[in-house]
């Protein structure tokens, strides 16, 4: 690991600050020496180019380019120790062929103000130690533009109080030999992680309480080597002081981070685990809400809370919450009462009870905005007559439409994201919690007209012998996509089941094999999988899509008895642009902050209330305009003047509408697509 800067090709010696030759110029160094006549021969006095030394310019020539030297530079901050600014020089060059270096007159902008101060004047770069990532220089002279790829790297290494034995060390820093004994158990090859979260616990089994570790992670932006002893049962976590080191990797990384762990059991050392995961630019969108079973209320927590909040104030009587759905924006919560018939109440974002129905229900589906409640499952007998469920404003149970269904009864419905189609089960046996036989169908909603109309129900998926339960859907920001679960019933404790993505018209259904565990857990576990719900909003270049599963959870939690195991959530990220047929998915993240003592079920994402005029976001999705814009150097509020383009995150149409080249308009907001 080297100190301070390193230029790329400079061979500069470690620890320096040379800023290194520039491009194909052959400049190098003697850009620098130029100011120092002292030496210099007759020749060189004169502006002679012999030997690669800058030509004085001549006064009558016209100037046609600018360059930037050294062209790319990578500035390495250790431990937090800021090092010596970073001089660039603007070359100009003439029509004809000469080339010096600029005086004055030069305009000079960096467009990463949190990873490294610009100094105008001189055209140096101080890092901030804030934050790695690359950037991009420019200086402008007279019309014509230059810039340079500047690098900014952070770089930590943490060891035992107690000195470590120099041979352990040496020998965990070379080792190559596979581990015969240890298992790497979480988290999994090729996760994909967004910003925002708290760390992953990495856990392992194999190990002696005795053992030292060396724990490496890099990306082009940061690097990380951790040694030290993890006694068992093995859960490291990354270090939170004097920094929050993931927080410090993944708002520093964009795209692919390498995971090594080594152990040395004081003979030899192994190399332990390798993986690969990938940091997604951004964070999850909105609030996670889920059913707390243990204690029979909905919570929510916020990505990156340490954790859970219990917010809801239960009507008079009540003795518990469950079932519950989420307008997409945020603003109204509905969930049943009291098990049994499971009448519904609809809830503020402050936990302040809007209406109670004493009408039983079940699950419920909330439109996008709040206004309107599907609810009611067992309404009518299809055999005889149609079923049916009832729509009715969010403040009361009177019908104002009914959506019926002749085939069998509806059950888990849920709205698109653009208000205009519902999905949902439809079940021909059992009760509206516990039944066998399901399939998908898909329906039109017209809320405008009087009165609401439910129009062309079709069914798009049908069961399978082997699950013949399929249920839970919902669908992706873009509502190209309907993900749901085929179970062996529909009551998810100690069924087998699994995650299924199938466009809205009933084509191209695909098992989400990585998501659901296939080729890094055991292969039991890859059938507990239930109940998936995808973030609103696509983020970071991905959609995510939360679900509940009975898996293992590293170490940590590792009972399997079906009666009794644990019930958690996880996320997973999902490729936007999958190929035709292929399995979008990748292996799933256990969800930080929520209680570990608590089964947790239905994890419903929903976005947080829009924010107004001047408040403080970190995307445009967070405003009621829309828009989030950078107002100063690293400070972004919601603005409601429409842009010249849309940045990642904020409000757009078409794909023309967003600042990047690379990004594409889903679900109405701009994002770069990155799986």
């Amino acid at each position: 690991m080297s100190l301070g800067l390193a230029c790329q090709g400079s061979g500069a010696d470690e620890g320096t600050s040379s800023a290194g030759p520039s491009d194909s110029s052959g400049l190098g160094d003697e850009i620098g020496d130029t100011t120092d006549d002292e030496g210099m021969d007759e020749a060189e006095s004169s502006g002679s180019t012999t030997g690669g030394k800058l030509d004085m310019p001549d006064d009558e020539a016209a100037i046609v380019g600018i360059a930037i030297d050294p062209p790319s530079a990578v500035i390495e901050v250790v431990d937090g120790v800021i090092p010596d600014a970073v001089d660039f020089t603007p070359i100009l060059t003439n029509d004809e062929g000469v080339e010096f270096a600029a005086e004055g007159s030069v305009v000079w902008s960096f467009d990463r103000l949190d990873m490294a101060s610009l100094d105008p004047g001189p055209g140096t770069l101080t890092a901030t130690g804030l934050l790695g990532g690359v950037g991009i220089l420019s200086a402008t002279y007279e019309g014509l533009e230059a810039q340079a790829q500047v690098t900014v790297k952070l770089a930590y290494t943490f060891t035992p109080d107690e000195p470590l034995d120099p041979l352990a060390e040496a020998l965990l820093d070379t080792a190559t030999e596979p581990d015969p004994a240890l298992d790497l158990l979480y988290p999994y090859d090729a996760t994909v992680f967004p910003r925002g979260l708290l760390g992953p616990r990495v856990q392992w089994n194999g190990g002696n309480d005795t053992d030292i570790y060396k724990i490496h992670a890099e990306s082009e932006t940061f690097e990380l080597d951790w040694y030290g002893s993890v006694p068992n049962p093995s859960r490291w976590d990354f270090p939170a002081l004097p920094d929050d080191i993931w927080l410090k990797l993944t708002d520093s990384t964009t795209g692919p981070v390498s995971f090594e762990l080594r152990r040395y059991d004081g003979v030899s050392a192994y190399l332990s685990g390798v993986q690969e995961w990938t940091i997604a630019p951004a964070s999850l969108a909105g609030t996670i809400y889920y059913w707390a079973v243990n204690e029979g209320d909905v919570l929510r927590i916020q990505p990156g809370a340490s954790e859970p909040e219990q917010f809801l104030e239960k009507p008079e009587g009540t003795t518990c919450l469950a079932c519950h759905s989420v307008s997409r924006d945020g603003s109204t919560i509905v969930a049943s009462q009291n098990g049994g018939p499971s009448p519904w109440a609809t809830f503020n974002p402050d936990g302040s009870n809007v209406f109670a129905s004493a009408q039983a229900s079940g699950f419920q589906a909330i439109s996008p905005d709040g206004a309107w409640i599907l609810w009611g499952q067992s309404n009518g007998a299809f055999l005889g007559q149609p079923s049916y469920m009832i729509l009715s404003a969010k403040d009361s149970d009177e019908i104002a439409a009914q959506m019926f269904q002749t085939t069998g009864y509806p059950v888990h419905p849920a709205w698109s994201n653009n208000g205009a189609r519902l999905s949902y089960g439809v079940r021909t046996d059992g009760n509206w919690l516990d039944f066998n036989n399901s399939t998908l169908w898909v329906v039109d909603v017209d809320v405008q007209s009087n009165p609401p109309a439910f129009l062309n129900p079709v069914e798009i998926v049908l069961n399978d012998p082997a699950r013949p339960t399929v249920s839970y859907p919902t669908w992706s920001p873009d509502d190209e996509w309907i993900a749901f679960g085929r179970a062996t019933q529909a009551r998810t404790r100690g069924a087998a089941g699994e995650l299924w993505m199938v466009h809205p018209d009933g084509t191209g259904a695909v098992e989400l094999d990585r998501a659901n565990g296939f080729n890094h857990i055991p292969e039991l576990q890859t059938a507990q999988n239930y109940e998936p719900t995808f973030v609103p909003v696509a983020s970071g270049g991905y959609f995510w899509m939360v679900f509940v599963s009975e898996r293992q959870y590293g170490n940590t939690l590792t009972n399997q008895v079906v009666e009794t195991r644990s019930k958690q959530l996880w996320v997973t990220a999902i490729d936007v642009n999958a190929e035709p047929g292929s399995d979008p998915s990748h292996p799933a993240f256990w969800l930080p902050g929520q209680g570990l003592d608590n089964n947790n079920m239905r994890g419903f994402s929903a976005l947080d209330e829009c924010k107004g005029l001047g408040e403080g976001c970190e995307a445009g999705y967070e405003c009621c305009g829309g828009f989030c814009i950078e107002v100063e150097p690293g400070v972004f509020v919601c603005e409601d003047d429409e842009p010249a383009c849309s940045p990642n995150g904020s409000a757009c149409e078409v794909d023309e509408d967003c600042c990047s080249p690379e990004a594409e308009c889903i679900g109405g907001f701009c994002t770069t697509l990155i799986g």
